[in-house]
């Protein structure tokens, strides 16, 4: 049974703590009325016979909601019961174990709360990963709480769904935005309150919006957005002038990085004076930089994971680039995520600069998108700028050349992404 990103939106846990004299089965539906998109059956108290019985009972229900149900821990439990699957921790039995029980037609999350534990888990075959806790937990409360950082380098370790779980409430969630994480694991905020499905409903509207499973056109910009590549650029350009022999202005790395490759060339011929035609600079240049692309830029945090989610759930993109398209189309294919975008494409071949509204515009024409429901994703301001002036919504992302001017760029953008810190 395949999970999906969006699978893991609101993932419920059922607490026989909380149920306060009514029945866990009625618990579970008003939880599934109100929006939970994945079920686990978790009662340490519970004999393995009532775990069945109880897993058997729950099955039925989330069956009718469509949503897939898992029972934690009990290999054999969720084995008798015919559950969609089980989620096991790291002192539980081992996956393999469980795989073989369960056979390649179930569900198999598991607990993972380094980098490594994740990374492994993958390999090994699992359909979700569940880590944390993010917050101080009520339900677990020998729970060591995970700091952000290592909650974002998880979720960008790997490409199967992430669910973060651990003191998550309405009031909190919104720290999760732009982890990576694909949703939320809940126990009490669901269980514990007092309306049940109501509570469901509001928490389920927000992690709609936190991680967005909405079908969307994107344009996503490569250098400094998509990839980490504006060091390797800057460095490119020094290196090449120096190459010639020339003596730099103080002034050349402010100067030259938001220049396209025609103004660099340009810049190198008129103010350095460098004595070399056009076409044989970008030779040169991109000789060296294709090689860079294919074996070394790094992607910015979270964008491989953002990429892969975008397509699961359907949204077209491309890229829109001031670098060549040969470089983007390696440095693509190397981090597996070419075939998500239905078309990279340059300023050059379009014949209009990113300074000018009218490129978004033209990418918009060639991609059949309306600019007004097209989201595009830059770094530097007048990209931003420019992309708003064509009429679609921008997404700001964080790259260290463009640190200067972060404040500019955020207040111009409808919104932002930073994970520089961490």
């Amino acid at each position: 049974m395949n999970v999906l990103h969006k699978d893991m939106l609101l993932y419920a846990i059922t607490d026989n703590h909380c149920l306060n004299g009514a029945s866990l089965e009625k618990q579970v539906r008003l939880a599934l009325e109100g929006g939970a998109t994945f079920l686990q059956l978790r009662d340490k108290e519970a004999s393995h016979d009532e775990l069945v019985k109880k897993a058997i009972t729950l099955k039925k229900i989330a069956k009718e909601f469509n949503v897939p149900f898992v029972v934690n821990d009990d290999v054999m439990a969720a084995k008798e019961s015919d559950a969609d699957g089980v989620h096991i921790g790291q002192s539980d039995m081992n996956y393999e174990k469980a795989r073989e029980i369960l056979g390649h037609n179930k569900i198999i999350g598991v607990t993972a709360k380094t980098v490594e534990l994740a990374k492994q888990a993958q390999r090994m075959g699992a359909d979700y990963i569940g880590t944390g806790a993010v917050f101080e937990s009520h339900t677990k409360k020998d729970a060591i709480q995970m700091d952000k950082n290592t909650l974002i380098n998880i979720a960008d370790s790997v490409d199967i769904p992430v669910v973060a779980i651990g003191g998550i409430a309405y009031d909190n969630m919104d720290y999760l935005k732009n982890t990576g994480v694909s949703g939320v694991a809940v126990v009490s905020a669901i269980f514990g309150a007092n309306d049940i499905k109501e509570a469901t409903s509001k928490l389920y509207y927000k992690a709609s919006k936190l991680f967005d499973y909405r079908k969307k056109n994107i344009i996503f910009d490569l250098d400094g957005t998509l990839f980490d590549s504006m060091p390797f650029w800057s460095s490119i350009s020094r290196e090449y002038a120096q190459s010639k022999g020339i003596e730099l202005p103080d002034d050349f790395s402010e100067v030259t990085y938001t220049m396209d490759m025609n103004e660099c060339c340009q810049y190198f011929q008129t103010v350095l004076n460098i004595d070399v035609e056009t076409d044989i600079i970008k030779k040169e240049v991109l000789k060296i930089m294709e090689r860079h692309y294919a074996y070394d830029i790094p992607m910015k945090p979270g964008m491989r994971r953002l990429i892969r989610k975008e397509n699961e759930i359907g949204s077209r993109m491309c890229i829109f680039t001031n670098s060549d398209e040969k470089c983007a189309d390696m440095a693509c294919k190397r981090m597996g995520i070419r075939d998500c975008f239905e078309l990279i494409t340059t300023s050059y071949s379009i014949g209009i600069n990113k300074k000018n509204p009218a490129s978004y515009q033209k990418i918009c024409e060639l991609m059949g998108f309306n600019p007004s429901e097209t989201i595009v994703y830059e770094d530097v301001y007048h990209a931003v700028k420019t992309a708003k002036l064509a009429g679609c919504k921008t997404i700001a992302v964080f790259d260290k050349d463009s640190e200067k001017l972060w404040d500019d760029i955020v207040s111009e953008a409808d919104d932002f992404v930073n994970l520089s810190n961490f």
